[in-house]
């Protein structure tokens, strides 16, 4: 079955495309997803109209803006803008992206603009004051385009100003799926074939987690009380235990296989002991990943690609089932710290703040947090902070870009639900995004029942956080 080609034009200033080659990345990447991006390098041949071309662009269902300073003093660019203004449906059918920073929420910036298109719109009246409008019809038109935009230049970039533009970094380093993925969402079958690549994946990677240490492996045989002559077949078995809603039992296998294998070494072979440890953590970090229901993750994802792709809008749940679903849905491995002085099991890659925190300095507050989770230590006093973030910045995308699926990850923020909080100020949240463009952000919806996991939040959270007090109590040194 062939799939049907998406069209999307994009309008630009040819002085910030040689800079900065936004158009030429684009095109590439539209090709890879069947969409056919237009542009005048790809759609005009010599001695075309270029005034056509751009009424074609007006009326295109999907117009990409790349916006910049020389795009808001432009005459071809402001005429594909305002004309496509005026077609209707600018909000769904235009998407936004700034190229070089122009800062359209500053009133300063905003007049400036309108003045140069009034100084413009005058100028070019008062060169053709007294001559013959008969002859000079092509002139009197343009004159005609200048005031048009002047007279709706403002409310123009108002609403511009008013829209979330991801920044250009956030944007590049996400191959633009923000933009395409409104354009022309990833097909469902697509993601769910990617989610049964990802957990092949993990299934084979837990074969070798189980082989990591011989006495655990076995002692989880026994626990089990299976009969397997080959232990190839032991990961099988544990996942369907865990999908058909056993995960609570098998876990107290692991638990018990582990204990009675510290037992047995009796702490004789820090080295095998550090395996142990190593292959029961490692294991569980697997087994959790098939609790999250194969027909919710579909839901999540659908209604996630039509609505905002880049949104994470979880149910209700525990900070720890907030890692499981977004290491499922990003494919990545979750991890689980166990919290000596609350006696909690916490996010390994994430970040909460608690109930009534405050702080003069949230945003500063935030990065040394994510610093010391991502770093895992803190920013010494010698260190300059804004040396600091740059690493924190370059750490958390080359560790979610990483090809190997046991080096990738993927930190996120988790955002509170009380509107007093500090951090639930959107000007807070810009800045925390401008700042780390590869964090993903996590918005829980209160009171949301949905199953998302095969055994319930609770149980599934009480059963890990058990588990992990048992490794910490006979955690090698």
């Amino acid at each position: 079955m062939t799939t049907a080609i998406k069209k999307v034009f994009v309008s630009y200033s040819w002085r910030v495309e040689h800079d900065t080659g936004i158009v030429d990345a684009l095109e590439l990447l539209c090709k890879a997803r069947d969409i056919q991006l237009v542009w005048d390098n790809n759609a005009l041949q010599h001695g075309d109209l270029i005034r056509e071309f751009m009424d074609q662009l007006s009326g295109g269902e999907h117009v990409i803006t790349v916006f910049s300073d020389a795009y808001f003093k432009s005459n071809w660019c402001m005429y594909e803008l305002l004309t496509t203004w005026q077609r209707g449906d600018f909000k769904d059918r235009t998407h936004p992206i700034n190229a070089d920073g122009i800062d359209l929420q500053n009133g300063d910036c905003r007049i400036k603009v309108t003045d140069f298109w009034k100084a413009k719109y005058e100028a070019a009246e008062s060169k053709l004051a007294g001559r013959d409008p008969t002859v000079f019809i092509e002139e009197y038109k343009r004159v005609k385009l200048c005031r048009d935009i002047y007279q709706n230049i403002n409310e123009l970039i108002n609403f511009a100003a008013n829209r979330l533009t991801i920044p250009l970094d956030q944007l590049k380093a996400q191959q633009y799926a923000q933009i395409l993925d409104l354009i022309y969402p990833k097909r469902a079958e697509d993601e769910s074939q990617a989610d049964d690549l990802f957990l092949q994946e993990i299934k084979a990677l837990l074969a070798v987690d189980l082989k990591k240490s011989e006495l655990f492996r076995d002692q989880v045989i026994k626990n089990c009380n299976l009969n397997f002559t080959d232990a190839s077949g032991l990961n099988g078995y544990l996942i369907n235990k865990c999908k058909n809603g056993q995960f609570v039992e098998i876990i107290q296998n692991l638990q018990s296989a582990f204990v009675d294998s510290c037992d047995e070494l009796g702490g004789s072979d820090s080295i095998k002991i550090r395996k142990l440890y190593q292959a029961a953590e490692d294991t569980l970090a697997k087994l959790v990943l098939f609790n999250v229901k194969n027909e919710w993750m579909a839901q999540y994802r659908k209604k996630r690609m039509l609505n905002n792709p880049q949104e994470h809008v979880l149910p209700d749940m525990s900070f720890s089932g907030v890692e499981v679903v977004v290491s499922r849905d990003e494919q990545t491995i979750p991890r689980f710290r166990y919290g000596q002085q609350d006696l909690n099991l916490q996010s390994g890659n994430g970040v909460a703040l608690e109930p009534g925190y405050r702080s003069e300095d949230v945003v500063r507050d935030i990065i040394k947090r994510l610093y010391y989770r991502v770093m895992e230590h803190e920013i010494s006093s010698q260190m300059d902070e804004s040396h600091a973030l740059d690493i924190l910045q370059r750490t958390i995308k080359q560790r979610k870009q990483q090809k190997n699926l046991k080096l990738r990850k993927n930190y996120f923020l988790l955002l509170p639900e009380d509107s007093n909080s500090p951090l639930a100020d959107n000007d807070v949240q810009k800045k925390i995004r401008a700042l780390l463009p590869d964090l993903s952000f996590i918005r829980l919806k209160s009171g949301a029942n949905e199953e998302t996991f095969v055994v319930e939040d609770v149980e599934l959270m009480v059963a890990i956080s058990d588990f992990y007090k048992t490794l910490e109590a006979y955690k090698p040194q």
